[in-house]
């Protein structure tokens, strides 16, 4: 490559053949070079990095992330290090994003060590569920490491970076991550795997809240939901006795509190339960939206609509004051379905006016939101009945461009969907005869 700037690509790897090849081919173009170690691959990971140009080392697994991690950074030339896993990948027009950013950084001689960008969670059909933060590029220098058995972290000198030394490209960039679909995180080799290392970790450092909540993760991702609870509980305590140390990271901290949260909710728990642990959350983490979301569908799904409506709204607005940067991870991931869920639960607790106001502050930004567009037509039909369609079709004018085919479909099939019959047919009116006759039986 004929590149100024050199970025090494690296990942430790264990049976990756399913993705190894997108894994190496995302960023071939930007990087120095691309690293490879493996840990024990028993299928054809090795022969097919070997295929796609990496260099490939070993490394005898000994149940230690950060140290086959280091193993591998200490294998990297380049000026600067890549460190994905190989089941996560960007997108290809973001590869270059990635090498202006670094190389400005360079030119300008900025004192960023690392660079933070947004990290969000696939399921099998590819739809993202949930969102967080990653710092995967980071200046190749030897204090810059990992540390930690697992759910390993950088920290520099042994000191974790602070928030003037790493730069926030989370507008700009995205890497994307499949291992947490359900095959994945049921695979009974991994999370026992990870049971036992942590379980050893606690050995050593019994009162670290970090390890339990990741340890509690194990036996979610098990289906042993009791015992996942109890193990977020007991981190939970450990962080109000004061005992956490400075080892609980507020990251960690937030993924305690939501997921304990999501499961009290899930298993139907007492209410009793479920607020006393929403109020030590917001105790500890007050800018934290993901604890308002996940109360906030809990009174949804019981018909509670003037609560639900109070917890999502709060949720939005801690979103908007404080974005996703280490908060908010599900509110990013699930934005579109929080404004639809608000605004059902205005309409519904009666307060129609603030069902119209959430759809439209989402449409303006977001028009092709057809669950969003549904509620906005049925808080519309509500107050007119099947009529007003002349006043209803001016205001959509406002939010869509009726001389745009796309735009006029989606309004026709949102409005069929909500059951807007005199909308439908006034959309349908704008359509040419030709458009009509092409589109007879399909909408």
């Amino acid at each position: 490559m004929n590149r100024k700037l050199r970025i090494s690509q690296c990942m430790i790897v264990k049976n990756e053949e399913k993705n190894i090849e997108k894994a190496l081919s995302w960023g071939k173009n930007i990087m120095w070079e691309q690293i490879v170690v493996d840990t024990g691959s028993t299928d054809r990971t090795v022969e097919l990095a070997k295929e796609l140009g990496a260099a490939v080392y070993h490394f005898p697994w000994i149940n230690d992330f950060a140290a086959a991690k280091n193993y591998a950074c200490d294998q990297a030339s380049g000026d600067w290090i890549a460190f994905l896993d190989a089941d996560e990948y960007m997108e290809e027009k973001d590869a270059e994003k990635v090498y202006r950013l670094i190389e400005n950084l360079a030119e300008n001689q900025a004192p960023y060590q690392a660079v933070i960008t947004n990290w969000f969670h696939l399921d099998a059909g590819g739809h993202v569920f949930m969102g967080g933060i990653q710092m995967r590029f980071f200046r190749n220098r030897p204090e810059i490491r990992y540390t930690g058995r697992i759910h390993e972290y950088l920290v520099d000198g042994g000191r974790e970076l602070a928030a003037s030394e790493v730069l926030d490209a989370c507008e700009e960039l995205i890497i994307y991550h499949t291992g947490y679909t359900a095959q994945a995180v049921s695979d009974a080799g991994k999370t026992k795997r990870n049971e036992e290392i942590l379980l050893s970790e606690l050995e050593k450092r019994p009162e670290d809240a970090d390890v339990m909540g990741n340890l509690a993760d194990v036996y979610k991702a098990m289906e042993d939901y009791d015992q996942a609870i109890e193990w977020y509980k007991k981190a939970v305590h450990v962080i109000q006795t004061g005992t956490a140390g400075p080892q609980i990271r507020n990251q960690r901290m937030s993924w305690t509190f939501s997921y304990l949260l999501d499961l009290l909710r899930w298993k139907k728990r007492e209410e009793e339960e479920i607020l006393e642990v929403y109020g030590q959350a917001v105790y500890y983490l007050p800018r934290e939206s993901d604890f308002d979301y996940i109360l906030g569908i809990h009174y949804l799904a019981k018909n509670h609509w003037e609560k639900a409506a109070h917890h999502l709204g709060r949720a939005l607005e801690l979103f908007e004051a404080y974005g996703s940067l280490g908060v908010g991870q599900i509110v990013a991931a699930k934005l579109m379905k929080i404004y639809e869920d608000l605004a059902i639960s205005y309409y519904n607790a009666g307060q129609k006016e603030k069902s119209v106001q959430t759809c439209v502050s989402y449409l303006k930004e977001n028009p092709l939101a057809m669950g969003v567009l549904k509620v906005l037509l049925t808080a519309f039909r509500g107050e007119a009945g099947d009529g007003g369609a002349g006043q209803v079709l001016d205001f959509l004018r406002q939010l869509y461009d009726f001389g745009s085919l796309k735009e006029r479909l989606f309004v026709l099939k949102a409005a069929k969907e909500a059951g807007y019959q005199s909308i439908y047919e006034a959309v349908w009116d704008l359509f040419s005869p030709a458009e009509q006759e092409a589109l007879a039986g399909l909408v």
